[in-house]
Formats: C-alpha cells, sequence, structure tokens
C-alpha cells in the first residue's frame, strides 16, 4: 500500500480541525490552566470550568485588598467569609500586585469541579488556595475556597 504525500496529510488533518477549535469570539485556553480544557468539554464540565478560571483570577487580583471585589460565581456565604479573611491580611501586602500563576482542576462527577489556584506577589513565597464548584438549579457556583490562613 502507497501512502498519501506529506502535503496531503496535512491538508486532511487541518481539514479534520476546521471544525474542532473554539468560536471564533470565545477565548482560547489559558496558559494558566493546565491540562487545558479539552477534557472539561468532554465531561459537559465547560461551562464550571471557565467560571473557575475566571473565579481564580479575580481571588488572586484581590486576595490581598481590604474589601475584595464581588467574585464571579461566589455564593453569598462564600463572599461573607472572604471578605472576613481580607481583614487579615498583613498591611506589608496591601501593596503588593498578586496574580494568579498556575490554575489546576480536578473533576469532582458531572456536578463538581475542585480547583486550585497559584498565587505569586513577586515577594512572598507562591500560595496555594483551593476552591470548589457545585452545579445547582441555577448553574455552577462557587462553594466554598480556603484562603491562606
Amino acid at each position: 500500500m502507497q501512502l498519501p504525500p506529506p502535503n496531503a496529510l496535512l491538508l486532511v488533518v487541518a481539514a479534520l480541525l476546521v471544525g474542532c477549535g473554539s468560536s471564533p469570539s470565545s477565548e482560547g485556553p489559558s496558559p494558566l490552566l493546565r491540562g487545558g480544557k479539552s477534557s472539561f468539554a468532554a465531561d459537559n464540565l465547560a461551562p464550571a470550568a471557565r467560571l473557575a478560571e475566571r473565579f481564580a483570577n479575580a481571588y488572586a487580583h484581590g486576595v490581598y485588598l481590604r474589601r475584595p471585589p464581588r467574585l464571579p460565581g461566589a455564593t453569598a456565604a462564600l463572599t461573607a467569609r472572604l471578605a472576613q479573611a481580607a481583614t487579615r491580611v498583613p498591611r506589608s501586602r496591601r501593596r503588593l500586585h498578586p496574580r494568579a500563576v498556575a490554575i489546576d482542576l480536578v473533576p469532582l462527577g458531572p456536578a463538581g469541579l475542585r480547583g486550585n489556584v497559584e498565587i505569586a506577589d513577586g515577594r512572598s513565597p507562591v500560595f496555594t488556595v483551593g476552591f470548589t464548584l457545585r452545579k445547582g438549579p441555577a448553574g455552577w457556583r462557587v462553594v466554598s475556597a480556603s484562603p491562606p490562613g
């Protein structure tokens, strides 16, 4: 059996991939999200993965603020808990600019997702904050987070 020329194979692969990417208006996979989003799409967890990524980035940027911003998808109870945790941030960290450097997500079945976000500020050691999403009647919500002590 004779194989087709390499250029023909490239054309076939390119044609097959045309419909596999995200829509032109959506963003590509985040470089922060370890493992990409493909496994979450297969498990119908893509909306949860997008929310987890938005939550993790917003949390990281506001972790040192005295009054953290409203976090995407956070329940009222979690928002109150994180606001209380914000009162314990040392004054020396208030002027730093933290950011998410990596986000890990693990499915917890069809209605749950566990995440960890690594946060760096350029001065302190990198630290990790865990969070959990659950699917309820109103959609996906971030129901818990473990702010640093």
